[in-house]
């Protein structure tokens, strides 16, 4: 494959960003936000957090995910299932 971003399915962390993103959707949840109220209170695009719940994203941006966590409360253990 030639220079450029990977596709999804190429990724070695299909996996990963599967889990990561069902588990922000669950904590979202239990929290009681939506999507919209939960990219808002992050500062980050609500197209953005519907990739990354989806898994559209494979390899999201550390500090993306920081805003995340800090929004809902959590720290970056609740990501672990």
């Amino acid at each position: 494959m030639g220079p450029g971003r990977r596709k999804r399915a190429e990724s070695r962390y299909a996996a990963q960003a599967v889990r990561l993103g069902q588990r922000l959707r669950e904590l979202r949840m239990q929290r009681g936000y939506t999507q919209q109220q939960l990219a808002a209170s992050a500062e980050i695009a609500l197209s953005t957090l519907r990739k990354i719940e989806t898994a559209a994203v494979v390899e999201p941006g550390y500090f993306t995910i920081l805003s995340l966590l800090e929004a809902l409360g959590a720290k970056d253990h609740d990501l672990l299932v």
